[in-house]
């Protein structure tokens, strides 16, 4: 349904609810130190945004994505030290990761306003199973010791290198997907089966073009000291140099196509059988 700008009202009390419970997530995230400063500026516009044009029902699975990512996160955190020196950003997240993440969510809501439609609920929620699958396997699959290959080749990689997959992983990202599954769940007046393998499906399309994106094309670099591939731009107290990929595509770029990749995918999907 498509609607005229004059007919779209948000009250006030919606308003400010949502841009305190905006603020108040973005704050006690900085003081948490999941995000950095910009990561909780970014977060308060997206999150306000989103709170007050899609109310509980877009807001759940953000939050839940949000919240559970980030236990995961500092959970698995001491398992970790071995790959924080090869990683881009540390496990607080900045404006990047959190616009890379969120920014198809911030313009579908505003999309949503002027063309209501389930079609892109579900296209919204694609998105965020990709980049919560891509997340979990990351997270995850760096947690204990596993077994890595490369997406492209499948030959043994170093664990953490970008476009590594291993199984524990890509559980990992099918766990994602399910939680966000399961937090829209409520909002859903489709087949249940056919909804959750529409939205797993999704999910995982979008990470393992992740991981193919992050084999082919991200920048690595190489340290000149100690011979790792890493994705910093210092390692060894000396800077890197350019290894592979194309230099201005980072992580924050990869993880940008893989939510671009999950909600087309659902679209399509929706286009063909309906």
């Amino acid at each position: 349904m498509i609607k005229q700008f004059s007919d779209i009202s948000i009250s006030l009390n919606i308003f400010f609810v949502a841009l305190t419970a905006a603020i108040c997530i973005s704050f006690l995230s900085f003081k948490l130190k999941l995000l950095t400063k910009s990561g909780a500026i970014a977060a308060l516009i997206l999150g306000a945004t989103i709170f007050t044009f899609g109310q509980l029902k877009w807001s759940l699975p953000l939050i839940s994505f949000f919240l559970f990512s980030s236990i995961i996160s500092k959970v698995g955190n001491k398992n970790k030290t071995n790959f924080v020196s090869i990683f881009e950003k540390k496990s607080q997240r900045d404006y990047g990761q959190v616009m890379a993440n969120g920014a198809i969510g911030g313009v579908l809501v505003i999309v949503n306003l002027f063309f209501e439609n389930e079609v892109l609920y579900l296209t919204y929620l694609g998105s965020l199973a990709a980049v919560c699958a891509d997340t979990w396997a990351t997270e995850i699959g760096t947690m204990k010791e596993a077994l890595t290959y490369n997406i492209l080749n499948f030959k043994k990689a170093e664990q953490g290198i970008s476009g590594g997959v291993s199984f524990i992983g890509t559980m990992g990202a099918l766990a994602g997907t399910i939680l966000i599954s399961c937090s829209a769940v409520f909002w859903i007046h489709l087949n249940l089966i056919y909804y959750f393998c529409l939205i797993i499906f999704a999910g995982l399309l979008g990470s393992f073009i992740d991981s193919i994106l992050g084999a082919a094309l991200q920048s690595q670099n190489k340290c000149g000291v100690c011979g790792k591939i890493i994705e910093r731009k210092y390692h060894c107290g000396v800077p890197s140099s350019h290894y592979k990929g194309i230099k201005w595509i980072n992580n924050d770029t990869v993880n940008f196509f893989a939510g671009l990749t999950g909600s087309l995918a659902v679209y399509f999907i929706n286009v063909i059988i309906n």
